[in-house]
């Protein structure tokens, strides 16, 4: 007899590497570079756009996604509040990024009868700060192999685990629940929402009708449920938050979940992450950039070459990204093109972009300040010099009619008298104009 429920999870992470890549190291510690078979990506092509599939299975280019797989394809336990769960390890995936950026994931496996398991199991490997004893194999099967690829790329050994994950202290989840329960999918509607949210937020899963205190509010999960759920069949649901993407179905077929992993998880969700985590860095970078003001006399010369300021070369490399990395539409259909918004909107990439707009907004303005004031500086300067040349040629010219040597003591005397008469009548006709124009 079967179990009630097939569980497929991903755990997924991100770091930073240093400047120069070398494939040859990723493979060197065990790794097998993916390439797509030539048959299988023209078959994804006719259901997802060219340009997306080429980026999410790249061969060798630093603007698109690189991939390296290790297998491990092994049962385990952890000990979780004295239950023994069971779970495998199917593999590791390398995702090497454009912009210097590494991801990874890990599949895991389970089946169950107790959903609790579940999400007592993705508590527990998510967060990767409080790792204790129970989770040594693990640590050791799927933490240690990212731990030495971390010091590969980055040139560093890393202090702990935690640095594997930037921004954040958790891994994110991309995960299936395919439940074969009859009762459970007669279910009402409420009930169901409120199971997917419990697998969702990685919580405890109750009963129909079981009370606990740690639940959230009608309205809270009301909210979320019209905000992030996709109902498009009635024999499955998802629902897309910030760190979580969870799909339940009841009784879906192999060549469904399986379409689900390949397609949704490992080119939709793990693209979606892939842009959040850039744009979320990028707004920091900015930030920073626009913080650390530099000196006076850099800013003014650097206005002068704006390609080669901090910030003018931070907007260069967003464009590149939006040109190379960002796509209108990624499918011909329509499933996937709504599990693109869902993803997309729960992962607020749309906010992102909007906050990186507005500081590149801002700062544009500032700078097109910065440099009108710099033009109308040097503008008054050729003024003033050009006013002190015309003074000096019209004393030079009254010295010619009327000889300073004649007409006043000498003709340094001269000179002096007459250029300081020219100045103060210049002033003077200055102030006037000034003040009539402060009143207009």
């Amino acid at each position: 007899m079967g179990f009630s429920h097939q569980h497929i999870a991903f755990l997924c992470g991100h770091f930073m590497t240093s400047e120069s890549l070398s494939y040859q190291t990723v493979t060197n510690l065990g790794w097998d570079k993916l390439n797509l078979p030539d048959d299988i990506r023209k078959i994804k092509k006719r259901f997802f756009y060219p340009e997306f599939v080429d980026f999410c299975y790249a061969n060798e280019t630093d603007k698109s996604c690189v991939r390296f797989v290790r297998q491990i394809n092994e049962d385990t336990l952890i000990t979780l509040k004295e239950k023994e769960i069971h779970f495998a390890i199917k593999e590791l995936t390398l995702y090497l990024m454009p912009f210097r950026m590494a991801m990874f994931s890990i599949h895991l496996e389970q089946e169950t009868d107790n959903l609790d398991d579940c999400t007592s199991l993705l508590y527990s490997l998510r967060s990767i700060d409080y790792y204790s004893d129970c989770h040594k194999e693990f640590v050791e099967k799927v933490i240690r192999p990212f731990m030495d690829v971390y010091q590969v790329l980055t040139g560093t050994s890393p202090d702990s685990y935690t640095q594997l994950i930037d921004n954040g202290n958790k891994f994110r989840i991309f995960q299936i629940v395919n439940s074969n329960d009859a009762d459970m999918a007669a279910l009402p509607d409420i009930d169901k929402d409120k199971l997917l949210y419990q697998l969702a937020t990685v919580s405890k899963v109750t009963k129909p009708g079981e009370v606990d205190d740690y639940a959230p509010s009608d309205d809270y999960l009301n909210k979320i449920i019209k905000q992030s759920k996709i109902s498009v069949f009635r024999n499955w649901s998802a629902l897309a938050l910030m760190d979580t993407f969870t799909i339940h179905a009841f009784g879906a077929s192999n060549i469904f979940v399986s379409n689900w992993t390949d397609s949704y998880f490992r080119m939709i969700y793990i693209h979606s992450i892939f842009q959040k985590s850039y744009l979320f860095n990028l707004n920091i970078r900015f930030r920073k950039t626009m913080d650390n003001s530099v000196s006076s006399w850099k800013s003014s010369m650097q206005r002068f070459y704006v390609k080669h300021t901090d910030v003018e070369q931070l907007v260069s490399e967003y464009e590149s990204f939006e040109c190379s990395c960002c796509f209108h539409k990624v499918s011909y259909n329509f499933l996937p093109l709504e599990i693109v918004r869902a993803i997309d909107k729960g992962l607020k990439i749309k906010e992102e972009m909007d906050q990186l707009y507005r500081v590149m907004e801002k700062e544009k303005a500032r700078r097109d300040e910065a440099h009108d004031r710099t033009v109308n500086r040097l503008l008054f300067t050729l003024s003033l010099l050009t006013l002190f040349s015309a003074i000096w040629d019209m004393s030079s010219l009254l010295n010619e009619m009327f000889p300073y040597s004649t007409y006043l003591d000498s003709q340094p005397v001269g000179f002096r008298k007459v250029t300081l008469l020219l100045l103060m009548a210049v002033g003077f006709l200055l102030i006037v104009i000034y003040r009539q124009k402060k009143r207009e």
